[in-house]
């Protein structure tokens, strides 16, 4: 069996001690935990029934997750040292944030290139003053001789039909 210590919690550790042939009520209790490179040292109290307590504190920047060792109970009653209890602990942490990264991106600039002809310029015109196909067709006189001119105007390779084709189909 194996007691946790925790980082990040307080941990509080108690037993039952009994001494024949001394008083418990001059007696020291006290806790060691001893791993590989530090002993560390915590005093505990006894009340007058024999009940025990040590009181372990977090031990974040004292020990690490995943340190282990063996903590040792000693008692000092009447000039009397006793070692009579030891056990393995093992250090945890007992809140844990984890990150899994699903996808990443690099963030790359997008570079978007549009080419601008007559049409396109003529869309973005009729597309900002709020003209719809709607309007185009519902008074196709007036806009069929102002795309005529602006057709000539601009000297296009492609036939009149196909212009207004390409005009309606993107605005």
């Amino acid at each position: 069996m194996s007691i946790k210590l925790y980082t990040d919690k307080v941990e509080s550790f108690e037993c039952n001690v009994a001494v024949t042939g001394a008083s418990l009520k001059e007696s020291q209790f006290r806790a060691i935990l001893k791993t590989n490179d530090k002993n560390l040292l915590y005093e505990g109290a006894i009340n007058s029934s024999g009940k025990a307590e040590v009181v372990f504190p977090k031990l974040k920047n004292i020990l690490s997750e995943g340190d282990y060792g063996e903590m040792v109970l000693e008692l000092i009653a009447d000039d009397a040292y006793f070692q009579p209890y030891s056990e393995k602990f093992t250090v945890e942490t007992s809140r844990k944030a984890t990150v899994e990264i699903i996808r990443s991106k690099p963030n790359k600039p997008v570079i978007s290139i549009q080419k601008v002809t007559p049409e396109s310029q003529l869309i973005e015109v009729l597309k900002t003053n709020g003209v719809t196909k709607k309007i185009i067709i519902d008074n196709k006189q007036t806009f069929g001789k102002v795309l005529h001119n602006y057709y000539q105007d601009s000297k296009l390779s492609i036939g009149f039909n196909a212009f207004l084709k390409n005009i309606i189909g993107r605005i």
